[in-house]
C-alpha cells in the first residue's frame, strides 16, 4: 500500500503531544521560546504534508484505497496547519513572549490578540474534527482497519483478530476528534474545564500513535523481511 503510517504516524503523534503542552503553558502564561516549538512545528508538518500528500493524491492506484482516505487526507490538513503554526509562532514571538511578561496589561492584551487570531482558525481545527469523527465512525462501522498481516511480527499475532486492531485506531480517532470539535468553546473559555478535555485526548492520543508507529518501524521491517526471505519472525 502507499501509505507511510511510520514516519507519518510519528510525527502525528508527536505533533498531538507537542500541541497539547503548547497550549498548557499558553493558558498558564508560562514562558517559552517561541522559535523552539516554532522549529519543531515546522518539521514535523513538513514530513507530514510532504507524505501525506503524495499518499492522498496516489490512494485511486492503492489496493486498499479506504485506509489511504481516513489516515492521508486528515495528516495532509494537519500538516499544512502545523507549517503554518509555526510561520506564526517565529514572526509573532514578540507577542508570545509578552504573554508570559511581569506586567498584567501587556499579558492580556497579547492574550486578547492570540485569542482573535485562534477565533478563525478554531472552526478550521473544529472542520478537522468532524472529518475524523465520521472517519471513527467508518473505521467501527466497516472494519476498515482490519487485523495486521499474519507474517508482521507482534502485530500479526493479532491477525485473526481484526476487531482488536480495528478497535484500536477507532479510538485514536475518536479522542484527537474529541478535542478538535471542542476547540471553538475553548478559545472563548481558555481556562475552562473544555481546555482540559483537550489537553488529555490530545496528549493521550497522541502518545498512544507515536508509540504504536514507532513499533511499526520495527514489525514492518520484520514482515519486508519475512516476506523476501520465506523467514517466520513473530517478534
Amino acid at each position: 500500500m502507499i501509505m507511510y503510517n511510520t514516519l507519518m504516524g510519528v510525527c502525528a503523534g508527536l505533533a498531538l503531544v507537542l500541541l497539547a503542552l503548547l497550549g498548557k503553558k499558553l493558558i498558564h502564561r508560562e514562558p517559552i521560546a517561541p522559535e523552539g516549538w516554532s522549529l519543531s512545528f515546522g518539521i514535523v508538518g513538513a514530513v507530514l504534508a510532504f507524505l501525506s500528500g503524495h499518499m492522498a493524491v496516489t490512494w485511486p492506484l492503492n489496493v486498499n484505497p479506504p485506509v489511504n482516505i481516513l489516515f492521508a487526507e486528515p495528516s495532509l490538513i494537519f500538516g499544512v496547519m502545523l507549517i503554518a503554526a509555526s510561520i506564526f509562532l517565529w514572526r509573532q514571538k514578540d507577542t508570545i513572549n509578552a504573554l508570559a511578561s511581569t506586567n498584567k496589561k501587556t499579558a492580556d492584551e497579547a492574550e486578547i490578540y492570540l485569542r482573535r487570531v485562534l477565533a478563525p482558525l478554531s472552526w478550521v481545527i473544529f472542520g478537522v474534527g468532524l472529518a475524523l469523527a465520521f472517519g471513527a465512525l467508518a473505521i467501527f462501522r466497516f472494519t476498515i482497519i482490519g487485523s495486521a498481516p499474519a507474517v508482521e511480527p507482534i502485530s500479526g499475532l493479532l491477525h485473526d483478530f481484526p476487531l482488536i486492531e480495528n478497535t484500536f485506531f477507532g479510538i485514536i480517532y475518536g479522542l484527537p476528534a474529541i478535542g478538535a470539535l471542542l476547540t471553538p468553546f475553548a478559545v472563548r473559555q481558555p481556562r475552562s474545564q473544555v481546555t482540559t478535555i483537550i489537553g488529555y485526548s490530545w496528549i493521550s492520543a497522541g502518545i498512544i500513535f507515536l508509540l504504536f508507529s514507532a513499533l511499526n518501524f520495527y514489525t514492518h521491517s520484520g514482515m519486508l523481511i519475512n516476506i523476501l526471505r520465506g523467514t517466520n519472525f513473530t517478534f
